[in-house]
């Protein structure tokens, strides 16, 4: 008996040193920001926001033309959607692309509080050009949905469009990692949720019936939660990262249209 004693006390110990882990390099679990920066092209220029982090941005050609915050994924950068900001700026949209703390381009380290932070203040200086609080609107994709949702909470834009949102990472986490108790370690959670409990703009629900990422069922899960005015678009051939390409393109253009005409 005393071997079994001695196995469940180093099993224990392996797993409480396990748990330790877990906590202390949990951002480095969560957040997989690019090494490297690829300045933009000549039609978007770099701004500093009022906190010192840094963004791209293309002002709109028009006064009544919708200004669209796109908040990148992870393991993505301030560049990744390039092929979105084009379709945009050809429309004659307003473009800012939101710059993460810790990601290329922007010193700091990723967190919750350093990236919502940081996207606010980029925000603001948006607003600070004269841009009203209804033009703007929140393009977040992946984890950028949950900075997205964050900002919104901060101050309701004119509209939100969510690309393979989650309720939470917390709730990802929980399924992903059954075996650590993720509810009492997690320090990011991101509960996209709580942030859109109490509004009620405009939310564009985008998902890939085939993202094997985030699952169809946690953006349903967000999608039924939130009370607002809202509409669902499953793409039947949609993966994680070709939304755009998939049909994300036509919904978000016709949304944007058909928002500048209102």
């Amino acid at each position: 008996m005393i071997w079994i004693q001695r196995f469940l006390l180093i099993a224990l110990a392996l797993y409480l040193l396990l748990v330790l882990l877990a906590y202390i390099f949990q951002r480095s679990l969560l957040y997989f920001p690019p090494d490297f920066y690829n300045p933009p092209h000549d039609w978007m220029v770099e701004i500093e926001a009022a906190d010192g982090s840094m963004a791209w941005w293309a002002a709109p050609a028009r006064e009544t033309a919708p200004v669209i915050l796109v908040f990148h994924g992870n393991a993505s950068a301030i560049d990744s959607n390039m092929l979105i900001f084009r379709d945009l700026h050809a429309q004659g949209y307003g473009v800012m692309s939101i710059g993460y703390p810790g990601y290329p381009g922007n010193a700091g380290k990723p967190t919750q509080s350093a990236l919502t932070s940081a996207a606010i203040s980029q925000r603001d200086w948006v607003l600070a050009q004269g841009v009203s609080a209804d033009r703007i609107v929140l393009y977040g994709t992946s984890l950028g949905s949950g900075v997205a949702a964050q900002v919104a909470a901060d101050q309701q834009p004119g509209l939100i469009i969510l690309d393979a949102p989650f309720q939470s990472t917390l709730a990802i986490a929980k399924q992903t990692m059954r075996f650590l108790p993720v509810g009492i370690l997690m320090k990011d959670r991101y509960r996209s949720d709580r942030a859109l409990t109490e509004l009620d703009m405009p939310l564009i629900w985008i998902h890939g019936r085939k993202d094997r990422v985030i699952p169809l069922a946690s953006g349903q899960a967000l999608y039924d939660g939130y009370g607002g005015p809202k509409s669902a678009h499953i793409l039947e051939n949609g993966e994680h990262h070709n939304g755009w390409l998939m049909g994300g393109r036509e919904i978000v253009l016709t949304t944007l249209a058909k928002l500048e005409a209102d």
